[in-house]
């Protein structure tokens, strides 16, 4: 899959026990930020439009080995948040984005009939590769 004319995209794939999400973005902060925008999709209900966001921003800082394991990181501290905050998540703006370092601001909506169905997400198989489309990457979410 590469970005549409229209920008990121993502899909899934299923699997059992787990959902392979799969991301393409033209740039990193798009590809994690598609990355959330999947996480709420799934929070709120495949297929359903995400809500505006609602309230103050939370403030997100993450450091990790590498990129992949960032990314990783990245959907666990978002599953974590819409868990305790009971909020899908779903605007994100990236102050810093590097090769293990991230910090972002996440603004997320309150939505009726909520549905967390993610655990985690995993580091089995993925690795973010760039060609001149962009970015991709396969992830596998725990259900």
């Amino acid at each position: 899959m590469t970005p549409g004319p229209n920008g990121p995209r993502h899909s899934f794939e299923d699997h059992t026990a787990e959902v392979r999400l799969v991301l393409c973005a033209p740039t990193l902060p798009e590809l994690f930020a598609e990355a959330g925008r999947a996480l709420a999709e799934l929070a709120v209900g495949e297929g359903t439009p995400l809500p505006e966001p609602t309230g103050e921003p939370v403030s997100i800082s993450l450091t990790s080995v590498d990129r992949d394991a960032l990314l990783v990181d990245w959907l666990n501290e978002l599953v974590y948040h819409t868990e305790v905050d009971a909020r899908a998540y779903v605007t994100f703006r990236f102050d810093e984005l590097d090769q293990d370092h991230l910090v972002a601001q996440v603004r997320g909506a309150e939505v009726p009939g909520l549905r967390p169905l993610v655990k985690a997400a995993t580091l089995h198989d993925v690795h973010i590769t760039e060609d001149s489309n962009g970015y991709s990457v396969r992830v596998v979410l725990d259900i």
